[in-house]
């Protein structure tokens, strides 16, 4: 074996669901319990309080308020894919217990470009989130997932931080 000859500049910024930096944080934890399992994807999805101690991705039949973005992948077991138990995965089953921020800076996966100071959105339905223009008006279907892109701009599909904050403003 050689030696290395090669260092590369440009390192993976993370995994989704992790935290950016040491900014103070918040996340709870909840058992999830979604409409499906696939919704329940870490670093992608947010999610509101279904009753006390259950939330579900997106605004489920029963929505008490904002229970976070799902982060923490290290905090979960890996079971891997029905057709490979040790397939890396970030999605959960249901009823298993995840933690949902609602503070701090993570890295997400967002599935448009965005500018620093995007609003946050994700859907009614599966939860996912994804960003809009700062001035655009909230598209029917979504809310304001209490969060700003944050630290630099995405320009194309992929890693991007986000800052969660109840201080933030809602996009009308």
């Amino acid at each position: 074996m050689g030696f290395q000859s090669v260092v590369y500049s440009q390192q993976g910024l993370g995994v989704p669901g992790t935290r950016y930096d040491a900014s103070p944080m918040r996340a709870l934890s909840y058992i999830i319990q979604s409409a499906l399992a696939s919704y329940n994807n870490i670093g992608s999805t947010a999610c509101t309080i279904k009753s006390e101690g259950m939330a579900q991705a997106g605004n489920g039949s029963a929505n008490f308020g904002f229970a976070g973005i799902l982060v923490n992948p290290e905090i979960q077991a890996l079971f891997g894919t029905s057709g490979n138990t040790f397939a890396p995965t970030l999605t959960l089953a249901n009823d298993v217990i995840v933690a949902c921020a609602t503070m701090g800076r993570f890295i997400v996966a967002l599935p448009n470009t965005a500018d620093i100071g995007d609003p946050v959105i994700y859907d009614n339905v599966t939860g996912a989130i994804s960003s809009i223009a700062a001035g655009d008006p909230l598209p029917v279907g979504k809310t304001f997932a209490n969060a700003i892109v944050a630290v630099f701009s995405v320009t194309a599909p992929g890693l991007a931080v986000i800052e969660i904050s109840s201080n933030l403003v809602s996009p009308v």
